[in-house]
């Protein structure tokens, strides 16, 4: 069960809404790993099977399987503090649901009005902060995760009622959250506490983000152009596209920033991998049968901190599923992990 709030009362009154739930088992598998220097669970959400699916990141082996609401297409996830947040987009109502990480259960599910479309989720370094776009709209909502409080929704750009908020990402020190309003051809850099907002710049065809570790330079993708570019943050006047690809979207940075991948959404299913040095970049086909499989599709991915693996999910085709890239073998597949029906965003929770 859960309670529609409207934006206009949760801008005005803060007003937060808990209800916990009951829980859901699963078996758990002690496999010895064959991913080597990953641990913890990968998790991924289907928009097909409407539901989240836990993996082994060492093994593969499935860890849990988590039914969300019905038809509610859960298309991104993340996870923080021992918790997943899980957008369930097209619920009715459209929610966002946080769950134990651990047991499945669910804690707290916040509701929406119907077409406010909870999308993309970002979780800040160290886990304090969660961010949800709100893709129906120029919102976003901003979860502090030590008491699951409901910060905002916070409106991008009061003056416009036509934006919507793709994605949302934190600077390194959470003090700073970079929206791209793809509707509104925006970057907008917002204090995720008060939705304060510091400055706003035109991208046309802005998708998704990445914000390096030092807070000085801000990865862009423009899908609808088919480009990659940076924003200099000390100075956040313009942008520089500096490479051309099909459809770019998702982006993860590995941890010492060397390696950028992005998801794209060309069919077939396939993930760039760029040095961020010079912008070289290597192209990844994700499923069995590329390229003869051309209806496979691209999802999100998450990069391991040393830079090694990428999971990248794909959707479509015969086997669909999450794909294991080795890039220190040369960017190449040594591992598929199956699921059936739209699996899309992926996330990494590290053993506790």
């Amino acid at each position: 069960m859960s309670k529609s709030l409207s934006l206009a009362r949760i801008f005005s009154s803060g007003l937060v809404v808990v209800l916990a739930i009951g829980t859901v088992g699963a078996a758990r598998h002690d496999d010895q790993g064959t991913i080597q220097g990953v641990n913890g669970t990968i998790w991924v959400a289907n928009r097909g099977a409407h539901t989240i699916r836990g993996f082994d990141a060492a093994t593969g082996a499935v860890v849990n399987t988590i039914a969300m609401a019905a038809n509610s297409q859960p298309g991104d996830l993340a996870y923080a503090k021992g918790k997943l947040y899980v957008s369930e987009e097209f619920g009715t109502p459209p929610s966002i649901a946080i769950l134990d990480a651990e047991t499945g259960a669910l804690i707290t599910r916040y509701s929406f009005p119907t077409g406010s479309r909870p999308h993309h989720v970002h979780a800040s370094s160290g886990g304090n902060l969660v961010s949800v776009g709100l893709y129906g709209t120029d919102f976003v909502v901003v979860i502090d995760t030590h008491d699951d409080s409901l910060l905002g929704p916070w409106d991008s750009n009061p003056l416009t009622t036509t934006g919507r908020v793709h994605a949302a990402v934190f600077s390194n020190d959470s003090r700073r959250l970079y929206l791209a309003n793809e509707a509104g051809n925006e970057v907008i850099a917002m204090d995720p506490r008060s939705g304060d907002v510091f400055w706003r710049l035109t991208v046309p065809a802005v998708h998704e983000l990445a914000v390096t570790n030092n807070d000085k330079t801000l990865y862009v993708t423009r899908r609808g152009a088919n480009k990659l570019a940076v924003i200099d943050l000390e100075e956040p006047s313009t942008f520089r596209d500096v490479l051309t690809l099909g459809l770019p979207d998702t982006l993860r940075l590995s941890a010492n920033e060397k390696l950028l991948t992005v998801g794209l959404r060309t069919m077939p299913a396939q993930l760039a991998v760029v040095e961020t040095r010079t912008f070289e970049y290597e192209l990844v086909n994700l499923s069995l049968n590329a390229p003869s499989e051309t209806t496979t599709i691209a999802g999100h991915q998450w990069t391991s901190p040393s830079g090694r693996y990428t999971f990248a999910s794909f959707e479509g085709g015969a086997n669909p599923g999450v794909a294991v890239i080795d890039h220190r073998a040369g960017d190449v597949v040594v591992q598929r992990l199956a699921y059936s029906g739209r699996p899309h965003g992926v996330d990494h929770a590290p053993l506790r």
